[in-house]
């Protein structure tokens, strides 16, 4: 039988691919020589037909590449009988990778030469002794990868740089690596960036600003002489140049530990700033405004630059049009004397329901004042609310009892019929369209029984204790004109669950079992939402 040989040359790095007298050559001239041994020594017929070349791809990750993606599918079309190489770890580092490829050929039918081991793969100890030879070269990777990781930490540590391209820097000629050489043209650019965001407070304005500039990231030839032309600033890379500590000489050690407990990690693998080896080309004091300018933006959810006009504190759902039954949305105006209106309005273009936002705002807090100074009326309130969800309770068991037994009754028509179906096969087509019927109907009934228990021990959950809601709301109102705007509307949220406005009345529907809180606490985390089972109406 002729022997399709499909060749594999695999190298590890740029450097190897490109020299014409280095590794793929010598494993070329060396599989070559084998397939000339078989054919003319030992008389067998090999016919040459496909290389697969692996041109700086690691073995960590070689059936991931192209080459392999396209080996593969011509085994699976049946081209290919033998495949033929030089080392077995210079294929594969991985044990779990190399089984699987191995399972591959086993199921087509394809035999595996490799000349510096020879093996055979038909019989269970050469199964066996391949298996511990790519546990060693999995071994051997994961060393010299353990190798390289500390020897970039040990590099990190003393402040050197490991590689990689830095917009405002150049990398120094060979023989000097670990540091940078600012380039003045691009260290504009940088300081450019730091200067429109501390005038702006947006992240995507300053990115526009560049790129309407004619700013564009670093353009680099890399090691293998492509050139990477720059682009356009976009939203990430001007975070990332934002945060970037290369920037004032410093150097970041273990990224990846960055904000992990001293307690679940060792002083060896510690997050950490120390002083870099090249010289910083951003002010720090401008570097320190901006990373203060991006937590403060972050933390309080608004750019801090801008002036608020008006926060709209019944956003997000919580104010309803009471003609129509739609959401309401704030928004805002200018009148004819050039003065700044600002109104809640209704988001059906039929009904367009408009209250100022100031009046109805205003009116929602006095209510809920008023619910805490007044124990007549919240003491109303929340009996009413409990005796509601008690009279539910009952409703909601018999409704959970007549689904049970519901469902006890398809089980029973289903047995019926299984047991119709083995006395009467010729019935099968109807008998099976009843059975899927029933099916359908029995796993609606489960659902519906899960829906009722769910409800039944909401009800439980949700009783009203009067005593932690007065205590909350007296601190809600308490505490609520201190905060600033971006807490306020995540407080009124806690609070309130729906607010519902018309032409006459106010509703509003409040959470009914608020988190009881301390004295001194006015935090956004004052009051805890529950499920709409367990709100109460006030008029």
């Amino acid at each position: 039988m002729a022997r399709v040989i499909y060749r594999v040359l695999p190298v590890s790095t740029d450097g190897q691919a490109k020299n014409p007298e280095g590794s793929l050559t010598n494993q070329l001239q060396r599989l070559r020589g084998h397939i000339d041994y078989k054919t003319k020594t030992c008389g067998e017929d090999w016919v040459e037909t496909e290389e697969y070349i692996l041109a700086g791809v690691s073995g960590k990750k070689s059936f991931q590449s192209k080459q392999f993606q396209q080996l593969f599918a011509d085994i699976e079309a049946g081209k290919v009988n033998t495949i033929l190489c030089t080392a077995l770890d210079r294929i594969c580092r991985s044990v779990k990778d190399f089984l699987a490829f191995f399972e591959i050929l086993s199921r087509h039918n394809v035999e595996f030469v490799c000349l510096k081991q020879n093996y055979d793969t038909t019989s269970p100890q050469g199964r066996l002794l391949i298996t511990i030879m790519m546990a060693l070269a999995e071994f051997e990777r994961d060393q010299t990868s353990d190798r390289n990781k500390e020897s970039y930490r040990a590099r990190a540590e003393r402040g050197l740089w490991n590689g990689g391209q830095l917009l405002g820097y150049d990398l120094p000629p060979e023989g000097q690596k670990g540091t940078l050489i600012p380039n003045e043209r691009e260290a504009a650019v940088v300081n450019v960036a730091f200067d429109t965001y501390l005038k702006t407070g947006s992240i995507l304005e300053t990115a526009k600003a560049l790129n309407e500039a004619g700013y564009r990231t670093k353009e680099f030839e890399s090691r293998r002489g492509r050139l990477h032309a720059g682009r356009k600033f976009t939203w990430t890379g001007t975070m990332w140049l934002l945060t970037n500590w290369g920037y004032i000489g410093k150097k970041e050690i273990n990224k990846k530990k960055k904000g992990v407990s001293l307690a679940r990690t060792s002083t060896a693998v510690e997050y950490g700033l120390v002083d870099a080896k090249w010289p910083p080309i951003v002010d720090p004091a401008k570097f320190f405004a901006g990373r203060d300018l991006l937590e403060a933006n972050s933390r309080t959810c608004r750019n801090q630059m801008k002036q608020v006009r008006h926060c709209y504190i019944l956003n997000s759902g919580l104010l309803t049009c009471g003609k129509c039954n739609t959401e309401m949305e704030g928004t805002c105006g200018t009148g004819r004397l050039k003065t700044k209106h600002f109104y809640y309005v209704c988001k059906n273009r039929e009904c367009r329901l408009r209250i100022p936002a100031g009046e109805i705002e205003g009116l929602v807090l006095d209510r809920i004042k008023e619910l805490a100074l007044s124990p007549d009326i919240l003491g109303r309130l929340v009996t009413e609310t409990n005796e509601r969800l008690q009279t539910e309770l009952p409703e909601l068991t018999g409704k959970r009892a007549a689904t049970e037994r519901e469902l006890v009754s398809v089980s029973a028509e289903a047995k019926k019929l299984l047991t119709r179906w083995q006395d009467t096969p010729e019935a099968d087509s109807f008998i099976r369209d009843q059975l899927a019927e029933l099916e359908e109907r029995r796993k609606a009934l489960e659902l519906a029984v899960v829906d009722l228990e769910q409800r039944i021990a909401a009800v439980g959950r949700t009783t009203v204790d009067e005593n932690l809601v007065r205590k909350a709301l007296a601190a809600f109102a308490d505490g609520f004109a201190g905060l600033e705007p971006y807490r306020q509307k995540a407080m009124i949220g806690l609070v309130i669950q729906q607010a519902t406005v018309s032409d006459e009345s106010l509703t509003l529907s409040i959470h009914g079992e608020p988190v009881v809180i301390g004295e001194n606490e006015t935090s956004g985390n004052a009051i805890n939402a529950l499920p709409d089972s367990g709100a109460w109406l006030l008029r």
